[in-house]
């Protein structure tokens, strides 16, 4: 892929996949489009220091997510959080959230810092951190957006909502921001790691990404019978809840 259009073409085709096979792998793709549509909108308004560069990113970044997808679907080994991701998507008795949050663990704790380090040269990452930290601001432009389309299919979120006092972007910013700080860890550690040694260093990263992964399926501040009831609280047409989230895209 040489463009970000073509990445949301991409992404289009997996959301319709999901569509037609009620399959909740689409709320983490739509979320993500959201997000990549977001990025490309700052690239166009020249938001980064080096936008060509933040192209290439952005790039690199959705290419290990889709990657991962295709491995998987053709039954192939992908890596250990992204077949967390996927395999959860076959229980339906998982949270809404825990299925974006499972995503979004896999793509920014294990890809971003990975795709960081990938296209800079080796040892030389610190110019990327400023445009690294402004992707941040440019997402969190549209995070009220998803949350109340989550709000409308999820709504324990509007719950959190009220209770984090207006703050209503609450949860997703909390998990992207705490994600991205892990991330430029991981950008700095693969970028000064020798070339013949990063697929090891992946691998390490890729095994802490599947330790939260768990924690995400099995939190420890939700019982199951707490979950039961919360899954009570939340729309179960699979197809019309990727729908709504769909229009927050168009926003």
């Amino acid at each position: 892929m040489k463009t970000i259009e073509e990445v949301l073409k991409k992404l289009d085709e997996i959301i319709i996949w999901a569509k037609e096979n009620q399959n909740p792998v689409g709320y983490f793709a739509c979320t993500y489009r959201i997000m990549t549509a977001q990025v490309l909108k700052g690239i166009q308004q020249k938001k980064f220091d080096d936008n060509p560069r933040m192209t290439q990113l952005d790039l690199a970044f959705a290419t290990r997510y889709l990657e991962a997808w295709d491995t998987y679907a053709k039954g192939q080994n992908c890596s250990n959080s992204w077949y967390i991701a996927f395999e959860a998507a076959k229980n339906k008795n998982f949270l809404i959230l825990q299925h974006i949050f499972l995503g979004m663990n896999a793509h920014i704790n294990l890809d971003l810092g990975i795709s960081a380090a990938t296209i800079m040269p080796y040892r030389k990452i610190n110019p990327l951190k400023k445009d690294f930290e402004n992707i941040n601001n440019v997402i969190a432009s549209i995070n009220q957006k998803v949350q109340d389309s989550l709000n409308k299919i999820c709504y324990p979120v509007d719950l959190i909502d009220k209770i984090s006092n207006g703050k209503d972007n609450a949860v997703l910013d909390f998990a992207i921001s705490r994600a991205r700080e892990t991330s430029w860890a991981t950008a700095v550690m693969t970028s000064n790691t020798p070339n013949f040694l990063r697929s090891s260093v992946i691998g390490i990263v890729d095994y802490a990404a599947a330790k939260v992964a768990s924690q995400i399926l099995n939190p420890k501040i939700l019982s199951p019978a707490l979950t039961r009831e919360l899954k009570k609280c939340e729309s179960r047409d699979i197809v019309k809840n990727i729908e709504i989230l769909e229009n927050t895209k168009s926003v």
